[in-house]
């Protein structure tokens, strides 16, 4: 044996072919085995192998023999567990049997609840299809079935509020089937009940049809109240209508066509008696004399004898109340219409405008009431809806009132045949325009038609009576005018001015053109007929007086109606009447302060102040000096005498005066400038009274009128 190593000899034994054995027996697990310390702690140590395996065989056996003799003195215990683990296994095989009839048990409970369930599902679906087949069920009788009640009410009962509430079911009933009949065509309750629905409403609509044709029979009489019948008894039945509107045409066309022809009888009776009533009524106002450019001496009377007839008759030209009384919205005016039985006993006579306003109002009123009824009787909610709804009340309006509308155009034309009142006419047109807007106000279109053809038959009646007006000035006009002059304004002027006046305050608020244009028309002519007057005169202080007073005139009379210089024609005539003032205070100059005047101008003329004569200034200054004072009172005296009026004397003097101051201030100027370049000499030229002295003496004037 080697130091480092143990050498192991096996003699006696060839270990060739033993290796080979042993290798080959050797196990596949050798690389574990190897790794085994105490296999290597043995190979380590050099031990024999086979000693070493004899020694671990015998200690194998030597622990066999320990357990055969731990077996048999434990023997007793080792049966006795056995026989528990036999009596267990029985047990536990008893057990297993229950468990699985207990999980028998809960397969068949289980597939009962899964059968119960599945019922319990079943019979959900088919108790939630029998409540929506229930529902609906219940919607279909609601909506097909009719009370036995109602069905004999309908067929046999009297026509009244109970018959209202049963044909409305039934109506609803009706509409029902008819909304739903494709839907449920294959229902047999729905194919069993629409005959008898049809029957009974074929017996609804003939007593309908009987009930309203009697109510719209009471019609017939004058003395019966029609607003009142509509709203007592067919408004509040309308529902018949409606339903034969839907359900029976034709019986709805025939109570129609009945109530037009009963109510078109109906307000043409009553409209013609009020007409007739209104014209006893009428007081005339002008006739075809009353023109402004007439003279009273060319009216005569029947026999040819002068007729005579007051100045400036009253309401002719002037409007005074007659716009508070006719006009609808004046505050002043009553709403009404006239009363017949009221006026004729306290023998009330008005103006044809009044007469025509309470016509109108009339008119207007019952045609608001009855477009109304119409709307809402004949018309059915559906329809009143759509367009066709307003065209049926259209038509059946215009049915009923047609005849009425001309009876006011004829009581209007035969008016207009024979006024000349101008005035009249155009309180008629603003009467039709404010009749317009409550029209339009209160929604009610139906008379666009009538409004319109008043106004054609007004406006060329009114540009008719204006251009006779115009033509009577012309005629004064062409006339001779009279060699002496009377200084107080003619007739024409107040009536024009009146008239004129009476225009402007109806054309307020509305700026018609054709009143407008007609206005301007009758002023040119009356202008020309003044200036034809004036020139006419010899005397030409008359003529100035003359266009003065008649130009006062006029003014006077448009400022008490409120007019003011913004109106065209008011600042028209200011600037007549300022230009005419002017020439008549130069006529003035000239009459009294003539020398003066000349002296002035025909020195101003000159180039060189020393071309002014200072004997001819010093002749006009000593003759003014002597004078002037008597000369402004004969002026004041003539004022006084030429013009009554205080204010227009006034305003007159003051201009007068004022000229005086002007054309004496420019003489003292020359005076001055002429007399400074003679300045040794100044005192052989007679020295001028001073303007102030002249001034303050002119005051004393200054409220003589």
């Amino acid at each position: 044996m080697a130091s480092n190593g143990v050498d192991l000899v096996f003699e006696g034994f060839d270990t060739t072919d033993e290796l080979g054995d042993v290798r080959a027996e050797i196990p596949e697990d050798l690389p574990d085995v190897q790794n085994d310390e105490l296999i290597k702690s043995v190979l380590t140590k050099g031990v024999d192998l086979r000693q070493y395996s004899r020694q671990i065989e015998q200690e194998l056996n030597d622990l066999e023999d320990e357990q055969l003799a731990s077996y048999e003195e434990h023997e007793g215990a080792l049966l006795e567990l056995d026989s528990e683990i036999r009596s267990c296994d029985e047990v536990l095989e008893n057990m297993e049997r229950l468990l699985v009839n207990f999980k028998s048990s809960l397969g068949a409970i289980n597939n009962d609840i899964q059968s119960l369930q599945n019922d319990s599902l079943s019979m959900s679906v088919k108790l939630k299809n029998r409540v929506v087949a229930e529902k609906q069920l219940d919607k279909i009788i609601q909506g097909v079935v009719v009370p036995p009640d109602a069905v004999r009410l309908i067929c046999n009962g009297e026509v009244n509020e109970r018959y209202l509430e049963c044909l409305v079911e039934v109506n609803k009933r009706i509409a029902y089937m008819r909304v739903h009949s494709k839907q449920h065509k294959r229902l047999r309750a729905f194919q069993e009940i629409q005959p008898e629905l049809d029957r009974l409403c074929f017996r609804a609509s003939s007593k309908l049809r009987e009930f309203l044709l009697d109510k719209i029979n009471v019609l017939r009489s004058l003395n019966s109240n029609a607003h009142v019948l509509q709203s007592s008894i067919f408004l509040k039945y309308r529902f018949f209508n409606h339903f034969l509107i839907e359900r029976h045409p034709e019986a709805a066309v025939e109570v129609r066509d009945n109530y037009i022809h009963i109510m078109r009888q109906y307000y043409l009776d009553h409209f013609e008696t009020y007409q007739r009533g209104l014209m006893k009524l009428e007081r005339v106002v002008a006739d075809k004399t009353d023109v402004i450019g007439m003279e009273e001496s060319n009216k005569l009377s029947l026999f040819g004898a002068a007729k005579p007839v007051a100045r400036d008759k009253a309401n002719v030209f002037n409007l005074g109340a007659r716009a508070s009384s006719a006009l609808i919205e004046s505050e002043d005016s009553s709403p009404r219409a006239i009363v017949l039985s009221i006026a004729s006993d306290a023998n009330e006579k008005y103006t044809f405008e009044a007469l025509f306003r309470s016509y109108s109002l009339a008119l207007v009123d019952n045609a608001t009431t009855e477009y109304e009824f119409i709307m809402q009787f004949f018309v059915s909610p559906k329809a009143r809806q759509r367009i066709t709804g307003s065209d049926m009340a259209r038509m059946v309006f215009s049915h009923i009132f047609d005849p009425s509308m001309r009876v006011g155009e004829q009581f209007l034309k035969a008016y207009l045949e024979t006024t000349y009142d101008a005035l009249g006419v155009l309180l008629c047109v603003r009467i039709m325009s404010q009749l317009a807007s409550e029209l339009q106000r209160r929604q009610v279109p139906v008379l666009d038609s009538y409004v319109n053809s008043m106004n054609m038959l007004l406006w060329p009646r009114f540009q008719a009576i204006l251009d006779g007006h115009i033509e009577s000035a012309k005629r004064l006009a062409s006339y001779k005018a009279k060699s002496k002059i009377d200084t107080q304004p003619p007739a024409i002027v107040r009536r024009y001015a009146e008239l004129a006046s009476s225009l402007l305050r109806l054309n307020q608020g509305y700026n018609t053109h054709v009143v407008a244009l007609s206005l301007a028309r009758l002023r040119t002519e009356v202008q020309a007929y003044l200036a034809h007057v004036a020139d006419g005169s010899s005397d030409k202080h008359a003529s100035l007086v003359f266009l003065i007073n008649s130009y006062d005139l006029l003014l006077t009379v448009l400022y008490e109606n409120g007019f003011s210089e913004r109106e065209e024609e008011v600042s028209s005539w200011k600037q007549e009447f300022a230009t005419t003032v002017m020439a008549f205070a130069e006529s003035e100059l000239e009459k009294h302060f003539g020398y003066l005047k000349l002296f002035v101008i025909d020195a101003e003329r000159q180039s060189d102040i020393a071309q002014i004569s200072a004997d001819e200034l010093g002749r006009t200054a000593s003759v003014f000096n002597g004078e002037w004072r008597a000369q402004i009172s004969a002026i004041n005296s003539s004022i006084i005498q030429s013009f009554s009026n205080f204010r227009t004397g006034t305003e007159i003097l003051h201009v007068v005066l004022g000229q005086l101051i002007i054309y004496y201030t420019r003489f003292h100027s020359l005076y001055d400038r002429r007399i400074a370049r003679r300045a040794a000499s100044a005192s052989e030229i007679c020295q001028p009274v001073g303007v102030q002295t002249v001034m303050v003496d002119i005051k004393k004037y200054r409220n003589n009128f």
